[in-house]
Order: structure tokens, then C-alpha cells, then sequence
């Protein structure tokens, strides 16, 4: 029996899916007006692989936390249930809910996430730890397309890369991304908390991605070297390194020209040198230079034990040809010029000289020689190398070793530190020892952003990677034997794409500044104490929550909800300084401590006037100064401590959580 002669409208139909569940009782989820595809919300820590292979979570809404000045980044699925046609996505206005302030819609950008084909897994890394068995399509780019087609079954990323205004107002803004095909639309909500703290420009972590200009004319189209095309490249390369929060740039010394007068005498020309350091220096980010190196291995190449002063190329007066020097005759005159030259311009004491890259123990007596010899004829460089031994701790400035060597000599290192030596950590992802974090395409993607909170936990101020832009003659097709590790951007004609793994590391440098900002915080605190309170660890309290994501060197939790909530936890102890009552904890072991039945803890506190201090229920006794000390023992029933400081302003509760057995 025909019920209806005509179509039933969606109209029709909505309301009686709201009749409907207004009687019943039930909610009726719907993402849009069709069912040509879904959309969620997933972590930014997780990939999404187009065919769903272990997809995260699914959620119902992006949900970001922030401080002002910062980039933080989501990530939503398009999940196509039909073939869909020219889809793209509209951001709008995030708008505070208590104050109506905005984040614009230009400061909420996306991209849909490109895949890369990979044939082979890294070596040496256990399958365990591998986010997908090769051959298989990794996502890693962000695209530059805006508009594309998704076929049925897919399910395609999209990136979301939100910049805070320096001005915004704390507080809760909403929003929602609408995707748009012409199969229909739908919309995923967004909320961004923005905490009432500003990410400093300063940058405390050195970082340095090596990148080459070999690439100009393949992949940007530029056949000539210092044209004013070529340097218009160059800072979009800069200004791209500069919005990751890179901050050590190289200008090879190659670049300085070498020419021998009719007189005999060498002289330099820096012209070039200046021009590229300028590029860099004019985007207002950078801190430190890079340059070298000068020399080379002997004829076994690494695996030998020989290191020499590299021959140069000289432009010779008096026939205006090229000739070939040995490097003893050129490189005594060329490192004094260099310094000169490095002090005239303001430059020597944030540059960083490179001997010869990776010694290890069998060359290291060679490469002790090397530096010696800079050191004679420019005793001001600093000497910086990525290194493989701890012999040569005592003959460099800034000590760079592998992440392997680096978690296997840390104590080593750690002595080298504590004299003088400045150290860094480096990555090259296919040398590196099985269940280190690593940036290779093919491992879990949390790790470029947990890189940096080893720098922290660790004391390694910089960190260096050797490719920022060593492509392979086409990266979006053939990873190289690196399996990408060789770069974290991708070409494009008129400048370069970003990578997930590029703003995950981006993320994790703001991550080490926030835990420096909280360090600050204490240490202020701490000066303004005065000598009674030398107990005092500025360092403590960051590393504590720093461990509870990274435990150790392999130890570490990829779970979004267990980095986020320590994420959240540094920020909170940061908002408890703007507050009343103030207070500071510390304990003795350190939070987190594995203890057996019955072990004591020490408890050590300020507080400020005025604030009643309990200590798991207990009242304890506030000098004048605002101490308050206690030793308390902790058992299997009872394993955290709980501090609650009362005031007239208001309270606080503060809780230590350790492992008893």
C-alpha cells in the first residue's frame, strides 16, 4: 500500500527524529544532513592512516589547551562512507565564551595529511615499536591542495596548526570546522583553553636542522646561485625554520671567497658568508651561526684513523684562474681572518665552529690534533661537533653526541657538563640504538615531540639534525635509505611543505620552554627567600612531571591522555604562582619514587603569611619565615601525600604520588 505520493523531505524528517527523541529519551548524534561521510576528532599524537589500519580514538570534539603566544596543534578524520567530490574545509572565528574575545579564523590554519609509500621498516628498531610493518602509505605531509576528492572507504587527516595571539583573553573559545564536498557538509566542534601565560620569544633550547640549497633548481626552479631569487628562497627556508622555533643556522665557510694577490698574500672575500648570515639574522629568531668545517678524512673516510686540513680552491691574481692549495698553506690565515671577521661583525660569541663531523674513538686522536690546530690560530671559536666518545670532552665547547652514545656515557657526559662543556643531542635515526625515540617516518610520532623533553630531563641545551631538506630526488615517492629521516620538509615550487614530524618537534621545543618558564618561577622564588631556603631545586618540580611522560631514555608513555595531563600539570603549577595562597612543595625522594612499605619522605615548604598548612589531615607549624618541614612515612594503602594551605584568599590542595610495594 502506497503511504505517500510524494518524497518525504529531510525537512520532514528531522523533526521526527527530534519527536522522536524528545519521547524516548534517547540522543540521536548526527554530524551533518547526509551519510556520505563522518567526521571526529582525534590526537595530534597519533597518525592517521588512510586506510584506518589502528586508527586512535575517536572523539567527539578537537579539545586544545594553549598559553598565549603559542602554536598548538589538532588533528579531525574525514571518513568517506561514498566517493566525495571537491572537499575542503572552513574554518571560522573561535570565540571566547566568557569574555566574546576571538581567535580569527586566520590564525586557525589546516591542511589535509599527504602519504608517503615506504617499502622497508627502519633498521634496527624492534616491530614492536614500529607504528606499521612496510610496504605500507604513511602519513606525513601537510598538503598544500585545498580542495580534494576522497575516495569510499578512505579516511583522510586534517591538520590543524592554531597560533594564540599574544593578546588573547584566558578562558574557553569555541568553535567548529565545517567540511564541505559536493555531497554535503558537516562539522566537527572545537574548544581551545588558553591559559593567562605568554610563551617568551626567547628561546632557551639551541636547535639546529642542517639544510642544503643543491635543490634550488630541481624543486624551486632557480638555476642561479645568489640571484635575487635564490636568496628570496632562502628566507622563506629561514622564516620556516624561524616559525619552528629553530634558532642556530649554518653559512658554510665554502662560501668565503679565496683569492692570492700578486704579492703572494691570501685574502678573503666574506661577501657571500655576510649575505646568507644576513638572511637568517633578519627574521628576528635566530641566535647562533654555525659554520665550518675544514677538515676531512684521510682516504679510509670515517672507518679510518686519519683527519687533514681539506685542499682549497684559490683564484690566483696573476692568471685569474683557480688553483688548488693544501690546506696548511690556506687554513693558519683563513681561521684568524674568520675570527676577525666574526668579531668585527658582533658575531664570534654566538658562533659555533665545526671541525670535522661524527669522530669516534678510533679517530679521536686525530680529531684532537684538528681541534688543537683551530684552536692555535683562533683560540676565540667555539668548537662544536656531533661526537661518538666521551675522550674528547676536554678539547670542545659544545659536545654533541648521538642519542645512543648520549644515554649510554650519560654519567660521562654529565662530568663534562659540570666543567664546562656545554651538551647538545643529536638524532640520525637509522644508526640509533633499538627503543631510543626516533623521527623516521615509520615510528611513532609522539617521539619528535618527547626529543625535547629528554633535552630537558637530560640537561642537553641544544639538540641538532642533520636534515632539515636532504631530499632524495623525489621525497614524496622514495624515502632513501634514511626512510625520511633526511628531512622534516617537503618541496614545493615556491617554497617548502611542513611535516607532522616538523611540528610535533615544534611542539616539544615550546613544551621545554614552558618547563624553563616554571623553573624561572622557582627560581625567583627561591631568591627572594633569601639563604634559609637553599633547599630550594628550581630544576626539581619540572623534572618530576617531565618523568611522568619520559621515565627514561627508553621508558617512556606514548598515551595522549598521559602527556596531556602532565602538559596541563606544568602549566597548572605555573598559574599557582598568580595565586593566593602561594606555596612550594618539595620532597625527598622526588615525586614518583619507587619506595617500599613504610619508607620515609621528606616534606619541605614555603608558604606565605597567614596560610594554615595541613599535611594528610595533619596541621604542621609555619615559622615566620614561612617553613614548614615534615617527614612522613608512606605506606602501600597510603602513597601520596596531600598538602592543603589555607588562607583568607583562598586554598590550595597539592598532591605527591609515589610507587610503594
Amino acid at each position: 500500500m502506497k503511504i505517500f505520493s510524494k518524497p518525504i523531505s529531510k525537512k520532514i524528517i528531522a523533526c521526527c527524529m527530534i519527536v522522536f527523541s524528545f519521547f524516548t529519551g534517547l540522543s540521536i548524534k548526527s554530524y551533518g544532513q547526509n551519510n556520505q561521510f563522518t567526521v571526529f576528532a582525534v590526537t595530534d599524537l597519533k597518525r592517521v592512516f588512510e586506510d584506518g589500519y589502528n586508527l586512535p580514538e575517536k572523539l567527539e570534539k578537537i579539545e586544545l589547551i594553549g598559553i598565549r603566544n603559542e602554536f598548538i596543534s589538532g588533528q579531525f578524520v574525514i571518513n568517506a562512507t561514498n566517493n566525495l567530490t571537491n572537499v575542503t574545509v572552513e574554518s571560522g572565528n573561535l570565540k571566547n565564551e566568557q569574555s566574546g574575545d576571538i581567535i580569527p579564523a586566520d590564525m586557525v590554519k589546516w591542511n589535509f595529511v599527504g602519504s608517503i609509500p615506504l617499502s622497508s621498516n627502519t633498521p634496527n628498531q624492534p616491530v614492536s615499536v614500529l607504528e606499521r610493518i612496510a610496504p605500507a602509505d604513511y602519513p606525513d605531509y601537510l598538503m598544500a591542495e585545498t580542495h580534494l576528492n576522497i575516495q569510499k572507504g578512505e579516511y583522510r587527516s586534517v591538520w590543524l596548526t592554531i597560533l594564540i595571539p599574544e593578546n588573547s583573553d584566558e578562558g574557553i573559545y569555541s568553535g567548529k570546522l565545517t567540511v564541505k564536498s559536493e555531497q554535503g557538509e558537516q562539522s566537527v566542534p572545537i574548544r581551545v583553553k588558553v591559559y593567562p601565560l605568554i610563551l617568551p620569544d626567547e628561546r632557551n633550547l639551541k636547535v639546529t636542522e642542517w639544510y642544503n640549497t643543491r635543490h634550488f633548481p630541481d624543486m624551486h626552479g632557480i638555476d642561479t646561485p645568489y640571484s635575487d631569487d635564490w636568496f628570496a628562497m632562502l628566507k622563506k627556508y629561514a622564516v620556516n625554520m624561524a616559525e619552528h622555533r629553530q634558532n642556530v643556522f649554518q653559512v658554510p665557510a665554502s662560501v668565503i671567497g679565496i683569492s692570492k694577490s700578486s704579492e703572494g698574500i691570501l685574502e678573503f672575500d666574506f661577501t657571500r658568508f655576510d649575505q646568507i648570515a644576513e638572511v637568517f639574522w633578519s627574521t628576528g629568531k635566530m641566535d647562533y651561526l654555525e659554520t665550518g668545517e675544514l677538515f676531512r678524512f684521510g682516504e679510509e673516510g670515517w672507518s679510518g684513523t686519519e683527519i687533514f686540513p681539506r685542499n682549497f680552491s684559490v683564484r690566483d691574481a696573476k692568471t685569474g684562474e683557480q688553483i688548488t692549495l693544501e690546506g696548511d698553506e690556506v687554513l693558519p690565515h683563513l681561521l684568524q681572518n674568520l675570527e676577525s671577521h666574526l668579531r668585527q661583525k658582533g658575531w664570534l660569541n654566538k658562533s659555533y665552529f665545526h671541525v670535522k663531523d661524527e669522530p669516534s674513538l678510533h679517530n679521536a686522536e686525530a680529531w684532537r690534533k684538528a681541534s688543537a690546530y683551530v684552536n692555535k690560530y683562533a683560540p676565540d671559536l667555539i668548537r662544536m661537533d656531533a661526537i661518538e666518545t666521551t675522550y674528547l670532552l676536554d678539547d670542545i665547547e659544545v659536545a654533541v653526541p648521538k642519542l645512543d652514545a648520549f644515554a649510554t656515557w650519560y654519567d660521562t657526559y654529565r662530568e663534562g657538563l659540570k666543567k664546562g662543556t656545554e651538551l647538545w643531542l643529536y638524532t640520525v635515526g637509522i644508526y640509533q640504538g633499538s627503543l631510543l625515540p626516533n623521527k623516521t617516518i615509520d615510528m611513532p610520532l609522539i617521539d619528535c615531540r618527547l626529543m625535547h623533553w629528554l633535552n630537558y630531563k637530560y640537561d642537553a641545551t641544544g639538540y641538532l639534525h642533520w636534515g632539515w631538506n636532504q631530499w632524495t630526488d623525489d621525497p614524496f615517492k622514495e624515502v632513501g635509505m634514511h626512510i625520511g629521516d633526511g628531512w622534516h620538509v617537503y618541496p614545493a615550487r615556491d617554497g617548502v611543505l611542513n611535516s607532522l614530524r616538523w611540528e610535533l618537534m615544534r611542539n616539544g621545543i615550546q613544551d621545554y620552554e614552558i618547563f624553563i618558564m616554571l623553573e624561572k618561577k622557582i627560581s625567583a622564588l627561591k631568591d627572594s627567600l633569601g639563604t634559609k631556603f637553599s633547599w630550594i631545586d628550581p630544576e626539581q618540580r619540572g623534572k618530576e612531571i617531565c618523568g611522568k611522560v619520559v621515565k627514561g631514555f627508553v621508558e617512556r608513555s606514548n598515551d595522549p591522555k598521559v602527556f596531556y595531563n602532565a602538559r596541563a600539570e606544568v602549566i597548572e603549577e605555573l598559574m599557582n604562582f598568580n595565586s593566593s595562597p602561594g606555596v612550594y612543595i618539595q620532597t625527598d625522594p622526588v615525586e614518583g619514587s619507587a619506595l617500599t612499605s613504610r619508607s620515609s619522605v621528606e616534606v619541605y615548604g614555603w608558604t606565605e603569611p597567614g596560610t594554615t598548612i595541613l599535611l594528610n589531615d595533619k596541621e604542621l607549624p609555619v615559622s615566620r619565615e614561612g617553613i614548614f618541614l615534615e617527614k612522613i612515612m608512606l605506606t602501600d594503602k597510603q602513597p601520596d601525600i596531600k598538602i592543603k594551605a589555607t588562607n583568607v584568599d583562598g586554598s590550595k590542595e597539592i598532591i605527591r604520588r609515589f610507587m610503594v610495594h
